[in-house]
């Protein structure tokens, strides 16, 4: 059965959207703040906002870099001649060599950077969100526990820059993590917090500008070139 929308559909619509814009001035309204923080809470909405989509280009653009040099590798393979038109194993299979020893330096460095995130939040993290409201001044991570499953690499692929001054490294990882993260306003009587993490993608790292002096590496640069795949357990407490 098809179904049509009429006019009455289309002004429920349009009066759907004019409510969700009025909600953050209902909720301002409910916790007592005054018409700055609406429009700060919108500024940093619309910067969040900015930022995503930027992003997304740059993981586009990844994209499109990663199937232009897919293209033109199969180009160079079929100008060899190869039988009955069959691709050559190495183009259908990349070389991706297994990354077993960095598995074991991340298994034996994990609990050092857990140790690394729980300052980063307590001194860092923390004090910046108690400074950005005064609502959120008894915020505080009271639980940061890295778990005890590192990060693992399942593979690596090492091929060289579109410049002589620009390496490419992509890292087929995989993260199955017992991370316990939890959070607290107190004035609110608040808690939430993430229990366990899923994380599976292809990480992208450029090293360029290749240098002739210490480091060698003048910048690094980290990306994921498609979405990666993720899942997380999430809790949220309020006693009113």
């Amino acid at each position: 059965m098809e179904r049509r929308s009429g006019p009455g559909l289309a002004a429920l619509g349009a009066l759907g959207r004019r409510l969700l814009w009025a909600l953050p001035a209902y909720a301002a309204g409910l916790l007592g703040l005054g018409a700055g923080a609406v429009v700060l809470a919108l500024a940093l909405y619309a910067g969040w906002r900015r930022r995503r989509r930027a992003r997304e280009r740059g993981m586009r653009a990844a994209e499109r870099l990663q199937r232009d040099e897919e293209a033109a590798v199969r180009a160079a393979a079929a100008g060899l001649g190869a039988a009955r038109g069959e691709l050559p194993a190495w183009v259908s299979f990349p070389d991706v060599e297994r990354a077993e020893w960095l598995n074991k330096v991340l298994a034996q460095a994990w609990p050092f950077f857990g140790q690394f995130m729980e300052k980063l939040l307590q001194e860092n993290v923390a004090p910046a969100i108690r400074a950005s409201s005064a609502h959120l001044q008894t915020f505080t991570f009271t639980k940061v526990d890295m778990g005890q499953k590192p990060l693992r690499v399942l593979g690596v692929r090492a091929h060289p820059g579109s410049h002589k001054k620009q390496i490419l490294l992509d890292l087929n990882i995989s993260y199955v993590g017992d991370v316990q993260i939890d959070v607290e306003v107190k004035k609110f009587f608040c808690k939430a917090g993430v229990k366990g993490m899923q994380l599976h993608g292809m990480l992208r790292i450029i090293l360029e500008p290749l240098l002739g002096d210490v480091p060698i590496v003048g910048a690094l640069s980290m990306f994921f070139i498609r979405r990666p795949e993720e899942m997380q357990g999430s809790r949220a407490e309020h006693a009113g």
